[in-house]
């Protein structure tokens, strides 16, 4: 088995459609692929598990479970080298975890002989998909995802829409180095105490969903796409506000998105829990460099703090360099 090569999008999620004990269906949602930043992963076989480069240990640790389930489905996966050539930060909102874990099986599918495994095995092998399918149907297809979610324990939430981004929008991210968003422990706590989504507010949100942003995707209507996600996320951010203390995940990030608002940028939001902050713009090449500019300085934002990027109409690839 030669070395594999596998590269993945990263994941925006703009908002849950239910939650609580009451509701029928657990959390939904809807969200985006985008090309950077991504993963991407290495592997060839080797005399012993080792990893090296970002997120290196945890890589490892979904190698070792992924192994013992693939050997139960009668897949024996040897010893492999992962180097991970690339990453982005975990915690900010952009589903490193379930990108990681789904690529790590994925890799070690390939080098057992699974070499067409479904989403929904990935998603078992790496235990992965809890709550959100979005990262997951975007591992597999890429675009604009909006799931179902989960009316039991058993099994993913399902694909319920997947269509193309439009090329000519461009997405801006931010992406502050200070801070993480919920996770573990403290996020199983938030979900656990969170007031429950009143029936009112979801349907809303389904409509906002399947008559605003879905229609204005299809017919390239930018400004109707940006409404909606902004309501969307405006209705979300409040009913999570207990959680994160307001309808942004700290003060400053609210003061961004304001900026991004009165620099024209349409859809402005924070993914999941932050900090990551989104945008979009069909501004030509040259006004949305210079808008990088000026939110670097009046921010206080690095290069790698906020940068364009094209959403990601596919999902994850696995190449064989030489074969």
């Amino acid at each position: 088995m030669t070395r594999l090569i596998l590269r993945t999008p990263g994941r925006l999620h703009f908002g849950l459609l239910s939650w609580g004990s009451k509701a029928p269906r657990q959390f939904g949602g809807v969200g985006l692929m985008v090309e950077s930043p991504g993963l991407e992963l290495l592997a060839e076989p080797s005399e012993t598990w080792r990893a090296e480069g970002p997120l290196a240990g945890r890589a490892l640790e979904v190698a070792a479970r992924v192994a013992a389930r693939l050997a139960d489905r009668g897949f024996p996966a040897g010893p492999a080298s992962l180097v991970i050539r690339k990453a982005p930060t975990e915690h900010v909102g952009l589903g490193v975890g379930t990108q990681l874990g789904l690529g790590v099986a994925r890799l070690l599918c390939e080098m057992a002989g699974h070499t067409r495994p479904t989403v929904e095995e990935l998603a078992g092998l790496a235990g992965r998909g809890l709550r959100s399918g979005i990262g997951l149907h975007g591992f597999a297809l890429g675009g604009l995802v909006v799931d179902g979610g989960r009316r039991g324990p058993e099994g993913i939430p399902p694909l319920l829409a997947r269509l193309e981004f439009p090329e000519e929008w461009s997405v801006l991210l931010v992406i502050p180095r200070r801070g993480a968003g919920l996770h573990g422990l403290p996020e199983v706590r938030a979900f656990a105490e969170l007031p429950p989504s009143p029936e009112s507010l979801t349907d809303r949100l389904c409509r906002l969903v399947l008559l605003g942003l879905l229609p204005a995707v299809v017919e390239r209507d930018l400004p109707r796409f940006g409404e909606a996600l902004e309501e969307i996320q405006r209705r979300v951010g409040q009913g999570f506000a207990p959680a994160q203390g307001g309808t942004f995940a700290r003060p400053e990030l609210e003061a961004i998105a304001d900026r991004l608002r009165a620099e024209g940028l349409q859809g402005v939001g924070q993914s999941s829990w932050g900090p990551t902050l989104y945008g979009f713009s069909d501004a030509p090449l040259e006004g949305r460099r210079a808008l990088l500019g000026r939110l670097e300085s009046r921010h206080g934002l690095g290069p790698g703090e906020v940068f364009w990027t094209p959403a990601s109409n596919r999902g994850a690839t696995l190449d064989a360099p030489g074969d």
